[in-house]
């Protein structure tokens, strides 16, 4: 068997931390410069993905109550980001859905932080960047798996 599967499979601590290493790296060192809270980018970054969807969907996916995604859609529907529309198949339910304006600010945001993160990849060496580039383009179709393996849970 091969020791690195091994080793994965008897210390998942590794992946939590690099997981962990990485969200620090992404949350406070390479931040977004408009204002949006992790829940609100979270939000219209669903929206984006999945096209409009119900309140209580979003608060389930974000693991909030939905009187305060009510409150959070509120803010983002008053600076233009989202908008609540009619169910195409049953008018009585209302879906969110991403404006042009919001998604101009997801892209904006990424954008941003991209450039941002090029900044903090040149303090590394050549041979540090190019590890990072090998580790990203195996380890993230995994990750990705992950991910949506749980988003299908919501």
């Amino acid at each position: 068997m091969d020791d690195t599967i091994m080793d994965v499979d008897q210390n998942p601590a590794a992946v939590g931390e690099l997981f962990e290493t990485v969200t620090v790296l992404m949350m406070r060192h390479v931040p977004a410069p408009d204002g949006l809270s992790l829940t609100a980018a979270a939000t219209l970054g669903s929206l984006q993905r999945r096209g409009p969807q119900r309140i209580t969907s979003l608060a389930t996916a974000q693991g909030v109550t939905q009187p305060s995604m009510t409150q959070l859609l509120r803010r983002l529907e008053d600076a233009g980001l989202v908008a609540r529309v009619a169910d195409p198949t049953d008018g009585r339910v209302v879906l969110v859905e991403l404006t042009a304006a919001g998604d101009e600010t997801l892209r904006t945001r990424w954008i941003t932080r991209l450039e941002h993160l090029d900044k903090v990849l040149q303090t590394l060496t050549d041979e540090e960047r190019a590890t990072l580039q090998r580790a990203a383009e195996e380890a993230l179709p995994v990750a990705q798996k992950l991910v949506h393996s749980l988003a299908a849970r919501y």
